[in-house]
């Protein structure tokens, strides 16, 4: 770097605001030497990858059940949407953990980052625990309420126990990945979901039907199994942070003790994100419960739709995973237009693959609702259900990447309200009102799908466009 420049900057800049702005010119200076394409691509493609490997665990575990029969199937399909509620609000805490320790990271302040971590790992530790105690007892009864029946619920229950009991492993897990990711570190999470992911292929296959003089655990075994997988990554991941860590590395004394100050401000991000998380899978389950009412050719063709475009949709939560550090790292570094750009650099990124995967939807949407069932209802309303979602992508791109923008900027509460008014507020009032209340059927559902992110794409563009997220202080 050219030394000389940098001090023109500073010459008679003594003020503190002054000092400041020199500060934030240096370290533009640094920014521009290394390539923003080639960043965005660096902690972008470890979390495709690892969000596809993250998907594979809950697949094969599904699979492999599979071969237990229709009440083991129900069971833990029924046990995993209560899983999938715990991952999105550990996940959501973890939001506040990553924004952090990137602000921290970005200005250099890595005792800082520390005590995030140390202090996220506390809180995690904690929620988890009420998770246990209410898992262990109350497993079986939860399966229950949501209309399992007495076999389903024994099956989905005992599943349930095991992965609630032990949430200890997932939140810690989550957390420690979260640390890395906003250090810069995208690659060892990725590298440690890849790992488990065979961890719990060969222990499924063990456990759940008794080989090399294992006792046939069944459903149990499944649950052992994905428990240990995920034990065993967290140890992984806590090697890294403790033992090798690049850029942040932790120490094992001190910042344990809950300390009010670092907790209030994890809760002041991590909190609405949590929130944000948990109402929106909420959506998700009572907008299927809508579709139920509508026939099992509805219901089966919307499960296809979104099973088919699973995959379509990582990219933007990629391109958010690098919008997320890359924002913290650099308003850290007091740098906000190079916040700014990384921001939009992942957009527009995120935009050609999410418009180019919406268009190869549309084209092929015939052939991948034949892939799940040739029955000639299910194959015409999956194929009108991938047609809403090609052409959402584009709009999908703009609330997940700009939503994950602001959140790495601490703007956590924003995308909260966006969030919640687009899913509680339009997809299923609108859903229900067209589709059940006008008798439009599956496309009036759908249609209250579309403004959901109509409106979650354009609140986030104006609330990104406003720029106080570059003010918000951590």
């Amino acid at each position: 770097m050219d030394w000389r420049i940098a001090r023109r900057f500073k010459i008679r800049l003594e003020s503190h605001a002054g000092e400041a702005l020199a500060s934030e010119a240096e370290a533009c200076f640094v920014d521009r030497k290394v390539s923003l394409n080639r960043q965005l691509l660096d902690l972008t493609w470890p979390s495709l990858v690892e969000n596809l490997l993250q998907t594979m665990l809950g697949v094969v575990d599904l699979m492999m059940v599979g071969r237990l029969g229709p009440d083991a199937i129900a069971g833990v399909g029924l046990a995993t949407q209560v899983m999938n509620v715990l991952l999105v609000t550990f996940m959501g805490l973890s939001v506040g953990n990553t924004a952090l320790v990137a602000r921290f990271v970005g200005a250099q302040r890595k005792d800082q980052a520390q005590r995030v971590a140390k202090q996220s790992l506390v809180l995690g530790g904690t929620v988890s625990i009420v998770v246990a105690t209410f898992g262990f007892l109350f497993s079986k009864e939860v399966i229950s309420l949501m209309g399992g029946s007495p076999q389903v619920s024994e099956q989905g229950g005992s599943f349930l126990r095991i992965i609630s009991t032990f949430s200890l492993v997932m939140a810690l897990g989550l957390i420690a990945s979260g640390t890395l990711r906003g250090s810069g570190d995208t690659r060892t999470p990725m590298l440690v979901t890849g790992f488990i992911n065979f961890v719990n292929i060969g222990l499924d296959y063990v456990l759940i039907f008794g080989k090399f003089g294992f006792p046939a655990l069944g459903v149990r075994g499944s649950a052992i199994a994905t428990t240990s997988a995920r034990a065993i990554g967290a140890a992984m991941l806590f090697y890294v942070l403790f033992k090798r860590g690049s850029v942040l590395k932790l120490s094992w004394f001190g910042s344990w003790r809950p300390q009010r100050d670092m907790l209030g401000k994890l809760l002041k991000i991590g909190g609405p994100a949590a929130l944000e998380q948990l109402t929106f899978s909420l959506g998700m389950t009572a907008f299927s419960i809508m579709v139920v009412s509508l026939g099992t050719a509805e219901l089966a063709a919307q499960q296809i739709a979104f099973n088919a475009a699973s995959i379509s949709i990582m990219p933007a939560f990629a391109f958010g995973v690098a919008a997320t550090t890359l924002v913290g790292q650099n308003l850290g570094a007091r740098s906000p237009r190079r916040a700014e750009e990384s921001a939009l650099q992942a957009l527009r990124s995120g935009l050609v693959w999410m418009s180019t995967m919406g268009l190869l939807i549309i084209l092929f949407r015939r052939q991948l609702v034949g892939l799940y069932s040739q029955d000639p209802d299910v194959l015409r309303l999956g194929a009108m259900c991938l047609t809403f979602i090609g052409l959402a992508q584009p709009l999908q791109a703009l609330a997940i990447i700009l939503g994950s923008a602001l959140r790495g900027a601490g703007d956590t509460r924003g995308a909260m309200m966006v969030t919640v008014a687009g899913v509680w507020g339009l997809r299923l009032p609108v859903g229900w009102l067209l589709g059940l209340g006008l008798g439009l059927g599956l496309f009036g559902v759908w249609l209250g799908w579309a403004a959901d992110f109509i409106c979650r794409a354009t609140f986030m563009t104006l609330r990104y466009r406003s720029g106080k997220w570059k003010e918000i202080k951590v």
